[in-house]
């Protein structure tokens, strides 16, 4: 009895170690994951991606593709669920760039938006994000590394974030923004990834961007009647004035406890450069930031209308409320 406890333990021991050798752990997987974000410095890649952003009971879907040329050189190019491009973000040697080739617009500014925020959209910087984050936490489900850390920093809408990637491959599979009841907003589902592609200089260059389509290719949105888009009252404001200074332009004065001025207008082509401007995502448009002389401004394009917010009382966050909650409206 004795010899058959002993045969009965020494296997159960043999087995424990060839299982635990199987088993990754936390650690070993993110070296793995820092080699791969390694290697994406010496390596191109393009990935196809769905997003889905659900606030305030609506549901926008966006398509979202992404070139990437080693080291530094990025181009992400938004448009709805048909493909058709609305706007593309572009980091090349010369600076950031939002381009919106139907309406042969070009916003420049300084910084590296990637670098700088870590987008969900650049798989190098979601392994970076992985393995800088002491707070991440890791499980594996049906052949895939879940990893759950919370955003930096946290919003009144985003508070945490869900990357998964393949367990074989560590390919990007989806990202998810959750709010505070841990229930998606954004939802970023991974279509398609490759490495090793090569790209053409003009790829990444906003002008070659820009006068790839000409004003005959603007969507039905863009090309539709001017209404200007009134949004709910937020932060204890309500509007105070409205004046439309011509057929094409609204502006919209705010007051309350706090204060803001919207001007909405039918953009004219062309260039426009603002090198203390800063890129922040509205999930989908992407908008640029500025805060100077104690006077905030948030500035960016949906469906063919150009809005600019400024307020001397309202922060960056409030002010990307306030955006975000005018892109489902329609224009009156």
């Amino acid at each position: 009895m004795r010899k058959v406890t002993a045969v009965v333990l020494a296997l159960g021991l043999v087995g424990g170690v060839v299982v635990g050798c199987g088993v990754p752990t936390g650690k070993s997987v993110n070296q793995k994951i820092q080699t791969q974000a390694q290697q994406l410095d010496s390596k191109n890649y393009q990935s196809d991606a769905t997003m889905t952003v659900q606030m305030d009971n609506n549901t926008q879907t966006y398509s979202v593709q992404v070139s990437y040329e080693s080291p530094t050189t990025y181009k992400i190019t938004l448009g709805n669920q048909d493909k058709q491009v609305h706007q593309v973000i572009v980091h090349n040697d010369n600076g950031m760039f939002i381009v919106s080739p139907s309406l042969q617009k070009v916003f420049r500014f300084n910084g590296d938006w990637a670098k700088n925020q870590g987008q969900i959209y650049l798989y190098d910087q979601l392994l970076k994000q992985i393995t800088t984050n002491k707070d991440a936490k890791m499980t594996k489900s049906n052949g895939e590394y879940i990893y759950t850390m919370p955003v930096t920093p946290a919003s009144s809408t985003i508070s945490t974030q869900q990357i998964v990637l393949d367990a074989k491959t560590l390919q990007p599979k989806s990202v998810k923004l959750l709010d505070k009841e841990g229930k998606p907003a954004v939802t970023l589902k991974f279509n398609s990834f490759k490495t090793d592609v090569q790209f053409k200089q003009a790829d990444f260059d906003p002008q070659s961007l820009v006068s790839s389509q000409t004003k005959t290719t603007m969507t039905s949105d863009e090309e539709q009647a001017f209404g200007y888009v009134e949004p709910p009252n937020l932060f204890g404001t309500k509007m105070t004035s409205l004046s439309e200074p011509s057929e094409t332009s609204a502006v919209l004065k705010y007051g309350g406890e706090h204060h803001y001025l919207l001007q909405e207008w039918r953009p004219t082509p062309g260039s426009q450069g603002d090198p203390d401007g800063q890129l922040v995502d509205l999930y989908g448009v992407p908008a640029v930031f500025t805060d100077a002389n104690n006077v905030t401004s948030l500035t960016w394009l949906n469906n063919g209308v150009e809005y600019a917010i400024t307020s001397n009382d309202l922060n960056q966050q409030q002010l990307e409320e306030i955006a975000i909650s005018t892109l489902s409206e329609v224009g009156k």
